[in-house]
């Protein structure tokens, strides 16, 4: 034992040495790291760091023992260049994650065209149904799970023949898309029966954007986030409202976290007529630019404008809600936004992409907003669950207590709030009765089919309310 522990050091000593001691090996290892190397090439920083990056990969290829993915290493060293720029919005996207954000980007994929849902795998119930299995929630108009007959309130069971059982929700969607033209079989529970549809996936348009009518006379407006057919979307929404018939038009930006800066920009210039929507500072001086609206005007003129934003409105949505507030064009309600003040060129590079910050912009008065956001003109949060609540409120919501109590009260009446917040819902959390409100109201909202339920919740929404009541009567 004495013997193989000596030999072990040995080793240990003599493999540093014959390194460094002499010999063709050390030599090589000398003239590749010597500092002297670079000294007398000339050239930028660009070209001195390339050639020792070179000189490194060569020296792992052929001494390294294994073989080499070259795609892999490649991929890597792409990623630790945008890495060392220490910029959270800056970076590489390798070609097996390209599909996930060119969806991000453009709101475009091949799959059936609809949105689902599914719990965490910890808070299954295998008594009921819709714990474990894909809830479609709602899908989209012409898609081919439209084509196909799909509902919202559907129920998936399995995909190809498989179990949805034990998929998180990311893996669900991941198996229901695919190349267009291809097929998938789809197992459906709606109600009590079961049954297997062929869905053919189609290259589809995610929607941004929708709407609904308050009262009658005042428009509502969510946009979700800014892809490049969100303004397309946005027009046509405007279009179906008939502006002309309404008193005010509330937009919802509120945790959109923005996107395509043009989508953006063709919105901002639907409502403003010649003046600055935003103003864009870059390294280049040739490539800054003052955006100016054009005259023409989608949105009347005198159709008073209220924006909700919060904390989650982002980069695009502080643009817009940035350009109409420094215009005296809407009324901000809501609480301050993010605050990212950078814009970022996304481009397609070779198998994947990058986002690179090139430029940051100000409002139309000049104001760089970046890591401060864009003050509202009226403060108001919207209803939440604290941080050091949310642990009950998940045991809370994991429970089958809500949906038994709908199943036995299914009018949702004021009685049946009521005699939920006294009868059902804890008094020892310290959460607020607005938070389980909200949760017996999305109950409901299950029970009713996607296209009947309300975009703008008015009761349940207390921004929302707020805008409203600012609408009627004044601050």
């Amino acid at each position: 034992m004495k013997k193989l522990m000596i030999l072990w050091c040995i080793i240990l000593v003599l493999v540093p040495q014959a390194l460094f001691s002499g010999g063709s090996e050390e030599q090589v290892i000398e003239a590749l790291f010597s500092s002297q190397t670079f000294e007398d090439q000339t050239g930028d920083q660009i070209s001195q760091n390339m050639q020792k990056l070179e000189l490194l990969y060569r020296i792992v290829d052929r001494d390294f023992l294994f073989d080499i993915d070259h795609k892999n290493v490649y991929e890597e060293m792409a990623k630790g260049l945008f890495e060392g720029l220490k910029d959270e919005y800056s970076a590489f996207i390798i070609s097996k994650e390209s599909s996930d954000f060119s969806e991000e980007t453009t709101g475009r994929y091949s799959g059936i065209g609809s949105y689902i849902s599914k719990n965490y795998l910890e808070y299954r119930d295998f008594t009921r149904p819709e714990t474990y299995m894909i809830n479609i929630t709602s899908v989209f108009p012409g898609s081919p799970a439209e084509q196909a007959g799909l509902l919202s309130g559907d129920l998936i069971s399995h995909i190809d023949g498989e179990p949805v059982d034990d998929l998180e929700a990311e893996e669900a969607s991941a198996r229901l898309k695919g190349e267009p033209g291809t097929t998938v079989t789809l197992t459906i529970v709606r109600g009590k029966v079961s049954f297997d549809v062929d869905v053919v996936r189609q290259t589809v348009q995610v929607p941004t954007v929708s709407s609904d009518l308050i009262e009658e006379d005042i428009g509502y407006l969510q946009i979700t986030q800014f892809t490049d057919s969100t303004a397309r979307q946005v027009y046509d929404e405007f279009i179906r409202m008939n502006l002309e018939s309404l008193s005010s038009l509330i937009i919802d930006l509120r945790n959109n976290p923005g996107g395509i800066v043009d989508s953006t920009l063709r919105i901002a210039d639907m409502i403003l007529d010649d003046g600055k929507i935003v103003q864009i500072h870059a390294k280049d001086e040739t490539k800054q630019r003052v955006y100016v609206a054009s005259e023409d005007l989608v949105v009347p003129k005198d159709l008073q404008i209220v924006m909700l934003v919060n904390g989650g409105s982002a980069s695009s949505s502080e643009i817009l809600a940035g350009a109409l507030r420094d215009n005296d064009r809407a009324t901000l309600i809501g609480t301050t936004t993010y605050g990212k003040g950078l814009i970022q060129v996304v481009s397609p590079f070779g198998d994947g992409y990058y986002t690179l910050t090139w430029s940051q912009y100000q409002t139309p008065d000049g104001n760089d907003i970046h890591e401060i956001g864009i003050p509202v003109d009226i403060e108001i949060e919207g209803t939440m669950v604290e941080e050091d609540q949310m642990e009950a409120y998940l045991e809370f919501i994991s429970t089958d207590l809500t949906s038994s109590f709908v199943e036995k009260h299914p009018e949702g009446t004021q009685e049946d709030y009521g005699l939920y917040l006294d009868q059902v819902v804890p008094k020892e959390t310290g959460i607020s009765e607005e938070v389980f409100r909200l949760v017996l109201r999305r109950e409901y909202l299950k029970n009713i089919p996607f296209d009947d339920r309300p975009v703008a919740d008015v009761e349940f929404d207390a921004v929302l309310k707020r805008a409203v009541d600012y609408i009627r009567n004044g601050l």
